[in-house]
Formats: structure tokens, C-alpha cells, sequence
């Protein structure tokens, strides 16, 4: 019985060329675009706090500040919720951060070091939006002592926007992909079904079972799904070894062993998921055309 399911398979496949082809690119695209949402989900969280960390502000303090003033400022500060750290910058130590980046001595030519102090304060990456950071900058500007906050998140904070206005792109399409996949798997199985009509109706006629019909149905989808996921390793590790070539050092871990996983199990549950579909109005019944 299981050659008999193999054989009929096959046959499936091949009896209907284009569609199968049509079917098996469809998913592997599907199966790609999936693929990459995932490993985007994976990275993109840690992209974000890498890129947030990195946005420091600079809040420059009154000259007149004691140093117990000085200290009260820095714990005004650390007491909001978006503050993840914050360290204090002498005046002398800017001074020393300029002369390394100009590599000249104001005091030469001054007799007053006329760089303020300052808190370096880096923000809580789950704080960070492009619609919060004003929000945050205007509350940093009110506390007493503050002379002048100075930024720099523009290019940050864009590039975070676009980052995340890409990922729902790419959501969608892969969604529809999904959807388009099925669709076309389960399209295919019920015009094989109706052009099969007389040989499954008498195979009813003889006593065959629903799975003895079903089986060859479902094995097709899910051999084309297979099909599509074998396609797409092949086109990872092609890629990987393009990648290779420019970037010997390229870290992959254990992403190869992650990718072929879940490719194969996508490919496999797509065409599934469409071949079941198509089979649920099979019964019994002698049916006409």
C-alpha cells in the first residue's frame, strides 16, 4: 500500500508540471521571506538595544554648583526611570577629552578653564522611541542646575524607525506568501481531485478507504513543500559561501543547524496545511461530474 501512495505521489506531481513548479517556487519564496522574518525577530531586538545604548546625552551643569549641589543633581537625574547610567565629567577631565581631540591647550591662551562639568547619561534601551525622546530631553532640561543638554539620536533614532517600518514589510509579504503558498497547494489538489473523479469514484465503488484516497493528496503537498525547503538550503549555503569569500570570519554558529530546522519544517507544514485542506470535502459518496 505504501508503494501504491508513493507511485501516485509521483504521478501527481508530474502529471501536472507547471502547477507543481508554480506551486514549489511560491513556497520556496514563502519559506525564504518566513526564514527572514524570523532571524529578524531574533536580531532585531538586539540591534535596537545596541543602537540605544549607544545614544548618550551630555547634560552640561552651572559653574556655581557645589559639589553637594553637584551630587543631588546626578541622583535628580539616576531617579528617572528612563536613566540607565550616568557618569560625571569634571571640568578637568574635559579638558583633558579636548586636548586630546584638538590637541591644543586652552589654558595657553586662557587663564580660566572655560569647559563646564558635565553627566554623560546613557538611557534605558526600553524607554527609547522616536516619540519618547523629547519627552525625556524636556524633563532632563528642568532639573535645577542644568545649564544645556546636548544630543545627538537623530541618525539613531532613524535608523531604528526604518529598521522597524521594514520589519512590518517584510510581515506582510511573508504572510501573504503563506497564505498565496497554501492557497495554490490546495487549488492544485481539488482540480486533480475533479479531473480524477470517475477513477476515485470507483475506487469508492470498490471499497476503498478515505485514507487510501487522501494519503496520495497529502503526501504530494507535503513532498512539494519539501521540495521548496530543500531549495532554499541550497540557496542559504550559496549564499554562505558568497559571504565566505568576501568575509572569511563570518559568524554563523550554530545558525545552519537553526535554519535547515525550521526550513524544513515550514516547507513540510505548508504543503500539508494546504493538501489537508482541499481533502476535508472528500467523503465516501459517489459524486458526478
Amino acid at each position: 500500500m505504501f508503494l501504491y501512495y508513493l507511485k501516485e505521489t509521483f504521478n501527481s506531481l508530474f502529471r501536472a508540471k507547471f502547477a507543481s513548479l508554480l506551486i514549489i517556487l511560491t513556497t520556496t519564496v514563502a519559506i525564504l521571506f518566513v526564514t527572514f522574518s524570523i532571524a529578524l525577530v531574533a536580531f532585531s531586538n538586539t540591534i535596537n538595544k545596541k543602537l540605544k545604548e549607544n545614544i548618550k546625552i551630555s547634560l552640561f551643569l552651572n559653574d556655581t554648583l557645589t559639589q553637594a549641589q553637584t551630587k543631588k543633581v546626578g541622583e535628580k537625574v539616576f531617579s528617572n526611570l528612563f536613566v540607565n547610567s550616568y557618569k560625571y565629567v569634571s571640568k578637568k577631565e574635559a579638558l583633558e577629552k579636548m586636548k586630546k581631540k584638538t590637541g591644543e591647550d586652552f589654558l595657553d591662551v586662557l587663564e580660566k578653564n572655560p569647559l563646564p562639568a558635565s553627566f554623560d547619561v546613557k538611557l534605558n534601551p526600553d524607554s527609547v522611541t522616536y516619540q519618547s525622546i523629547e519627552s525625556i530631553i524636556k524633563t532632563l532640561k528642568k532639573i535645577k542646575g542644568v545649564d544645556e543638554v546636548v544630543y545627538d539620536y537623530s541618525l539613531t533614532l532613524k535608523v531604528l524607525n526604518y529598521l522597524n517600518k521594514s520589519k512590518q514589510v517584510i510581515y506582510f509579504l511573508g504572510g501573504f506568501l503563506i497564505l498565496l503558498s497554501i492557497y495554490l497547494v490546495y487549488s492544485n489538489n481539488r482540480l486533480m481531485l475533479s479531473s480524477r473523479l470517475d477513477q476515485y469514484n470507483t475506487m469508492k465503488l470498490v471499497g476503498a478507504k478515505l485514507s487510501t484516497i487522501k494519503a496520495p493528496i497529502l503526501l504530494n503537498g507535503i513532498l512539494m513543500g519539501l521540495i521548496a525547503a530543500l531549495l532554499c538550503i541550497g540557496l542559504y549555503f550559496l549564499a554562505i559561501n558568497l559571504i565566505a569569500k568576501f568575509y572569511r570570519s563570518f559568524p554563523m554558529g550554530n545558525l545552519n543547524y537553526y535554519f535547515i530546522g525550521i526550513t524544513l519544517l515550514l516547507g513540510i507544514l505548508l504543503g500539508f496545511v494546504g493538501s489537508f485542506l482541499s481533502t476535508l470535502k472528500i467523503s465516501l459518496k459517489i459524486k458526478k461530474n
